[in-house]
């Protein structure tokens, strides 16, 4: 049975390994390459920069975010399963819960991208007006997702970096790293979104180059840390397995009065 568990365990370390460290290398190209757009109310400035731009590039840039996005989801299920048997279910539930719902959202709304937005830019050179109206539905619809899904992604960094610390997954500088770059960019999500709530103006913080070279790369780079620890703990043959369970306590032996002992009073 140790055996069992000591390759299942191993195996988990490599899923996490490979899917971290791809998925992260894809991001962060991705997060270098994607074009700033600006405010992104403006949507007839976006939708005209749109045109402008090589659609086969585009299309191949949204590939590459969608299978990074996938790769990273798939890494943070194995992660919360070895979170599961290292005896924290209640966050490995929350982790999956999270990163499983917050990547389906992302993959969800950029496959959107790869074929809508050119019919909608053939529309504009047709009727400018009613490809506008179109596109800025689409969009203000998109942003409220990425939104949602940022917010999922860094709750399940949060609990990864926490509880994996306090599991001995990672070390105290890599989990607390990353749990303290999440929370950075959920209260920036969190306050632009409060100050939206006058105007109903659409919010995306990664336009920002701070935000998005100062919260979305180290996140990155957290997500590929994290990657590259487990592929070195499968490498050498770490397999952090669980915690021994408590022995069982012996059964208490049944107590016979000495020879000689007067015997007991029985009962009236």
């Amino acid at each position: 049975m140790a055996d069992v568990m000591y390759e299942r365990v191993r195996s988990i370390q490599r899923c996490v390994g490979v899917c971290f460290i791809t998925g992260a290398l894809l991001l962060t190209f991705s997060i270098v390459a994607q074009p700033s757009f600006g405010d992104v109310n403006r949507t007839d400035q976006i939708l005209g920069a749109l045109a402008k731009q090589g659609w086969g590039a585009w299309m191949q840039l949204h590939a590459v975010m969608m299978l990074g996005f996938v790769l990273v989801t798939v890494g943070f299920a194995a992660l919360a399963f070895l979170l599961h048997l290292k005896g924290s279910s209640g966050a490995a539930s929350i982790i999956g819960g999270t990163a499983v719902l917050g990547g389906t959202l992302w993959v969800s709304f950029f496959s959107a991208e790869l074929y809508g937005y050119r019919y909608l830019i053939n529309l504009y050179t047709i009727d400018p007006g009613l490809a506008t109206a179109l596109f800025s539905t689409v969009w203000f619809w998109k942003m409220g997702g990425i939104a949602a899904a940022a917010a999922l992604t860094f709750t399940a960094v949060i609990a990864s970096g926490i509880k994996g610390t306090a599991r001995g997954l990672y070390p105290l500088w890599l989990g607390w790293g990353g749990a303290f770059f999440a929370i950075a960019g959920l209260a920036v999500y969190f306050f632009d979104y409060l100050g939206s709530t006058a105007t109903g103006a659409a919010i995306n913080p990664m336009q920002a180059a701070a935000v998005r070279y100062g919260i979305g790369l180290p996140l990155q780079l957290w997500v590929l840390g994290v990657g590259v620890h487990m592929m070195r703990a499968y490498i050498t043959g770490v397999a952090m397995m669980p915690a021994e369970a408590p022995a069982a306590r012996a059964p208490a032996q049944k107590r016979t009065p000495p020879v000689g002992s007067p015997d007991p009073i029985p009962p009236a």
